[in-house]
């Protein structure tokens, strides 16, 4: 979403997920392989992104931090956002031209052939690689996640160890530095998820399942799940209060406000987000016709204001994200719905199949759409990460906003939604 987010800022669009449009043809191609190759493939490319456990003692987060503030064009900016990921949230950053600075970041770890439903095996992974990572690593905590239900094919190649600042890094100090206006405040996103855990040491938990259409409750109750010690951050969207604590200091010592965005699942801010946006359209006298619903990652927030559409981000394509957008169109009515969908291989608890898409894309006024989703192919439809820029390039234009969404309108827009706290 960093990526998607800079581009948006330069004025460009995040194209097949940010990867090179020289892979597009043989992603496109994966349509023709049968199902259990396809997924076999997806699972080993996805697993080749994986670090080597050899390697882990190597990584110098501090860079990655460093690397992420570079994404960013070099101007001042009226706000920064640091905290946890949201991709409905991320529209809004674009419309009003400010960056974010993510408290999570996630190391893949390669761990090839593994049996996604070995809980203790994976817990033992962890056990074994995480200490060299820890130590050239001081002021992180380790949240391995190892969810075989919606990961399954992914887990079966890798490990995903989600690393979270627990203090200010440099790089995200010097940023906050030189490109944060005198005064502008440094907003904190603080999805307030949390999950049962294995502690394994103060800087390291392991956490078995994810958000994404299992509870916890439903996890602990599957063969071989560890037994749980305390409740975190959840490892992919949960806010460490720990940090805060770091940028109130750094805040108070370099006179800029701190606004805390409080929600508590990252489902939550998405129609607060297209509400917001829908105003900024209309104050421009731009009518907003068409909704556009992006899935995870598969998200494009620059097409979204080049196009003048509305955006409704769901965080997977599960039940609970069907139900929240269909709650949304309840209230609201648009000539054309777009819908888009994040495939990850396996037909996992709590997946909204994509009729049921389909219907809720049907109460469009004129036009109702999956756009770049193989019906048949769903949830394997990974061709979808190349399908999805050109047909976002053939929405039509439309004329843009003159001017950004203002931070301070776009927090009173959140403000008013009663699953949003907008404080400070």
């Amino acid at each position: 979403m960093l990526l998607a987010l800079s581009r948006a800022l330069a004025e460009r669009p995040f194209e097949y997920l940010g990867q090179s449009p020289i892979t597009a043809p043989l992603v496109y191609a994966s349509r023709l392989l049968p199902l259990p190759l396809r997924r076999r493939v997806y699972a080993f490319v996805t697993g080749s992104e994986g670090l080597p456990p050899r390697r882990l003692r190597e990584v110098e987060l501090d860079q990655v931090a460093a690397w992420a503030v570079h994404q960013y064009p070099e101007r001042q900016y009226p706000a920064v956002v640091v905290g946890s990921s949201n991709g409905a949230l991320t529209h809004l950053y674009a419309a009003c031209g400010i960056p974010w600075l993510p408290q999570t970041w996630l190391v893949p770890v390669r761990r090839r052939w593994a049996d996604p439903d070995d809980v203790r095996g994976a817990l033992d992974f962890g056990v074994q690689h995480a200490p060299p990572l820890l130590r050239s690593n001081a002021t992180v905590g380790l949240h391995h996640m190892h969810d075989p239900n919606q990961d399954a094919l992914s887990a079966s190649q890798m490990a995903y160890f989600r690393i979270k600042w627990r203090g200010l890094p440099p790089a995200y100090q010097h940023f906050l530095t030189h490109r944060l206006q005198p005064h502008a405040p440094i907003i904190v996103t603080r999805d307030a998820s949390t999950w049962p855990v294995t502690r394994v040491t103060d800087h390291h938990v392991f956490q078995f399942g994810a958000q994404g259409g299992m509870s916890p409750d439903q996890y602990q109750a599957l063969p071989g799940a560890p037994e749980t010690s305390e409740e975190v951050a959840e490892a992919e969207w949960g806010f460490d209060d720990e940090l805060l604590e770091h940028i109130r200091a750094y805040a108070d010592k370099h006179d800029h406000p701190v606004v805390e965005l409080r929600y508590h699942h990252p489902q939550d801010p998405a129609a607060a987000v297209a509400d917001t946006y829908a105003a900024w359209l209309r104050r421009h006298d731009i009518e907003p016709r068409r909704l556009l619903v992006s899935s995870f990652i598969v998200l494009d927030p620059w097409q979204t204001v080049d196009t003048a559409s509305v955006p409704y981000w769901t965080y997977f394509p599960t039940s609970q994200g069907a139900h929240a957008l269909s709650d949304y169109l309840d209230g609201h009515t648009f000539d054309e719905i777009g819908i888009m969908l994040f495939s990850h291989g396996t037909r996992s608890r709590g997946l909204a199949e994509v009729d049921c898409w389909q219907q809720l894309a049907n109460r469009a006024r004129r036009r109702g759409r999956l756009l770049a989703v193989e019906r048949s192919a769903f949830p394997a439809d990974f061709s979808t990460f190349a399908r999805y820029t050109p047909a976002l390039r053939r929405l039509p234009r439309a004329r843009r906003p003159q001017s950004p969404l203002s931070v301070e309108t776009a927090l009173l827009g959140l403000s008013e939604s009663e699953r949003i706290s907008v404080l400070g």
